[in-house]
């Protein structure tokens, strides 16, 4: 801690200002030929203050849930500095841009996560999921203390899931964008794991079965319709598992988005049956799908679509093939 403390000490704002002083005062004591004395004495309590306020913003930096932003764009023209600018905002920590950057050598660059390329380029958006992870991890790891990631995703649904599968993780708050505002704003806060825990019943969807599903079944379509598109159930294969929302075209709360998780996950994981394929089809906050991807994770056969040019074409075929491990 000593060590650290002298090392920050020389770019303190308060070193700074103690400097200014001294040059005024040497000049003024020079021109007395009296108050050298003095000089020297504020010089020393300035440095010592430099050197406490050094102690509480290491100690703070050391020991707490450190807020971390991340903005990931996903081929959307949307500003991704204006998102970072928005979640720094919420953070209110005072200096704490210049922070990161002074105490971990954190700049803005570090923290946006771009992809420019077509979201259907299979192979080159799971190369980009791996890079991700990578730099993520390697985040982590500059800071060495707990981190409580704060993320703006902008982009399309299918992909929010798959940038979930990166973030296995209990301390992270997902910024979605409120139009009203023209910021990006907290939808969800998570403290534990309970988006993931099993339910007693459905309180957000309306659960209809079209079609047959037996042990036999091979393939399975989910549709989560939880915004005003609603999906289009014609362009599924059949059996589909159609997931409607109860609460209208907007949900709000963060408890209504956590519980609608916690029933998409439930129903998907009683699908698991060996080699059996599940592909999703959704309407819904993004918010929501990434959070989906924190659940499902990269373990079980699931296909990604995003609807485009009318119909469901696949983002990710099967996410069980993401390796992470380099």
């Amino acid at each position: 801690m000593f060590s650290k403390i002298l090392q920050k000490i020389p770019t303190n704002q308060w070193t700074n200002i103690v400097l200014i002083i001294a040059t005024i005062g040497g000049f003024v004591a020079d021109y007395f030929q009296f108050g050298y004395g003095w000089v020297a004495a504020i010089v020393v309590i300035g440095l010592v203050y430099a050197g406490y306020d050094e102690y509480k913003t290491i100690k703070f930096y050391d020991s707490k849930n450190l807020p971390i932003p991340i903005v990931i764009n996903i081929s959307n023209p949307a500003s991704s500095m204006a998102a970072l600018e928005s979640i720094y905002k919420q953070i209110d920590i005072k200096d704490h841009r210049q922070n990161l950057e002074k105490y971990f050598n954190i700049i803005d660059d570090d923290l946006i996560f771009k992809y420019d390329a077509d979201i259907f380029n299979e192979d080159r958006f799971i190369d980009f999921l791996k890079i991700l992870k990578h730099d993520i991890t390697q985040l982590g790891k500059r800071v060495k203390t707990n981190i409580n990631y704060q993320i703006a995703y902008i982009g399309p649904i299918a992909n929010a899931i798959a940038v979930g599968t990166v973030f296995g993780t209990d301390g992270l708050t997902i910024y979605q964008y409120n139009k009203s505002s023209d910021s990006y704003t907290i939808a969800i806060d998570i403290k534990d794991r309970n988006y993931k825990e099993k339910i007693a019943q459905y309180e957000v969807f309306d659960i209809d079965y079209i079609g047959t599903i037996s042990n036999e079944t091979q393939s399975v379509t989910v549709a989560i319709d939880a915004s005003s598109h609603q999906v289009a159930l014609n362009q599924l294969n059949e059996p589909i598992i159609h997931l409607k929302s109860m609460l209208g075209a907007t949900m709000l709360d963060t408890k209504d988005f956590i519980q609608a998780n916690r029933e998409i996950y439930q129903t998907i994981n009683k699908l698991q049956n060996g080699k059996r394929k599940i592909r999703l089809a959704y309407s819904m906050p993004t918010s929501i799908g990434f959070l989906l991807g924190m659940s499902i994770q990269v373990y079980w056969n699931i296909e990604l679509t995003q609807y485009s040019q009318g119909k469901y074409k696949p983002v990710i075929r099967d996410i069980s093939k993401i390796n992470y491990f380099f």
